[in-house]
């Protein structure tokens, strides 16, 4: 297999390693070592997310593949960039949750189908900046907690209302949709921004500061 990182061919896989996953384990390695870390994958020809990679990679042999693609970002840059993007957004997550509430639980409910849509849509790009901080950390979701409750289950629990909001929207139930918004999602949009918070702690720690 073919590992190919920032556009070079010149990365050698040492050993005798198990899987693809452990390639990208070397991989992740050797980039931080330089003060880097993965930004995208893309296994012949298909991306791979980082939410997806353990299930995706482990127990595929590298005799299998032919092409494993690498890209790459500082990782003082990226994590910056990334936590300069959700605090700029978030503060209107939680406003923008209650706002369609009252839209569901109103006359016109069928004007907050659209902006449902691209709500769940920046809640997913949310999600994926976070686990990319993480990733480029060094964490793992599982060790990362705000309060008693790891990134991993709050995730969890965010994605199981989504799609309880999803289905309320499907349904054409809007007095479920408007509640789900009011009572559930909005507050979970609030705690975002401790999220971030608890995460430039993590970059300071990182780094020294």
């Amino acid at each position: 297999m073919d590992v190919i990182v920032d556009g070079e061919r010149n990365f050698e896989v040492t050993g005798t390693p198990k899987d693809v996953f452990a390639v990208v384990g070397a991989v992740s390695d050797f980039l931080r070592e330089r003060g880097r870390a993965i930004l995208s994958l893309n296994l012949d020809g298909a991306d791979i997310t980082p939410e997806s990679l353990a299930e995706s990679l482990e127990g595929k042999t590298l005799e299998a593949h032919q092409r494993l693609e690498v890209s790459s970002g500082l990782i003082a840059t990226m994590v910056g960039a990334c936590l300069d993007e959700l605090q700029k957004c978030l503060p209107e997550l939680p406003k923008a949750c209650r706002g369609l509430a009252e839209v569901f639980h109103g006359e016109s409910p069928e004007e907050g189908f659209a902006p449902f849509e691209e709500l769940a849509g920046l809640w997913e790009t949310v999600k994926k900046r976070e686990l990319l901080v993480i990733h480029a950390l060094g964490l793992a979701g599982e060790e990362f907690q705000v309060g008693d409750v790891t990134m991993g289950d709050m995730h969890a629990e965010l994605n199981r209302h989504l799609e309880e909001a999803a289905q309320a929207l499907r349904d054409n139930d809007c007095i479920l949709l408007g509640d789900l918004l009011e009572y559930e999602l909005a507050p979970r949009a609030e705690r975002e921004l401790d999220i971030v918070a608890l995460l430039r702690k993590s970059v300071a720690t990182h780094s020294g500061a």
